[in-house]
């Protein structure tokens, strides 16, 4: 009540027209006018600064949880138009498969990435499709045929993945390690087209000089 009061008291136009007449139609007209715009209230304010602070936060939250997890994706996967699958992995991020392989699964890339072991811990031999044995130099007929190619890159080991190339019962067993050496690290990966898809895969000796 007083502070509608106070609000009449100031709005009034007769108390700044010292000749005009409170009963005057044009002073009235203008008190109902300046009467009729809604005032807000202090506490409705206060709650207005609250909620966007809270906004602020919460998007604040959102971009340190976008950039506290993305730099940690150790892999990508992508299904490509001609049927062909692109793969790209930190091996040194990558320490467990089973994300990726599921990833792999459902785009259908037949392939099942393997961390290798030391070869005194993988003693079986990989069953392998005689159709593509291991190559130690490839014509451009070679790599045509074959199901997978693939790079060793500063950023990670980038795979292509063409499972229309491979008969139906067989899969891309990829297998990847990561040598010490007194040089520094070395990235290794071995591709091998299996009959039976195996428990382990060895890292392979280094050639001898």
């Amino acid at each position: 009540m007083n502070d509608t009061v106070d609000r009449l008291r100031a709005a009034d136009p007769t108390r700044t027209m010292t000749d005009a007449d409170p009963g005057d139609p044009q002073a009235r007209a203008l008190l109902a006018r300046v009467l009729a715009v809604p005032q807000e209230s202090p506490r409705r304010r206060g709650h207005r600064r609250l909620v966007a602070a809270v906004a602020g936060t919460a998007v604040a939250a959102a971009a340190t949880a976008f950039l506290i997890t993305e730099p940690a994706a150790a892999y990508t996967v992508d299904q490509r138009a001609d049927g062909s699958i692109g793969v790209s992995f930190r091996a040194a991020r990558l320490k467990d498969t089973k994300k990726l392989n599921a990833e792999l699964a459902r785009a259908g890339a037949r392939t099942v990435v393997i961390r290798m072991v030391p070869a005194d811990r993988c003693t079986a031999p990989l069953d392998m499709d005689p159709l593509f044995p291991f190559l130690t130099s490839a014509t451009p007929a070679d790599l045509d045929r074959y199901p997978v190619s693939y790079q060793l890159r500063d950023e990670g080991v980038i795979i292509t993945i063409r499972p229309d190339k491979m008969p139906a019962a067989d899969t891309l067993a990829f297998g990847y390690a990561i040598r010490k050496d007194h040089d520094g690290s070395t990235t290794i990966a071995v591709p091998a087209v299996v009959r039976t898809l195996p428990a382990c895969m060895a890292v392979p000796n280094p050639p001898r000089r």
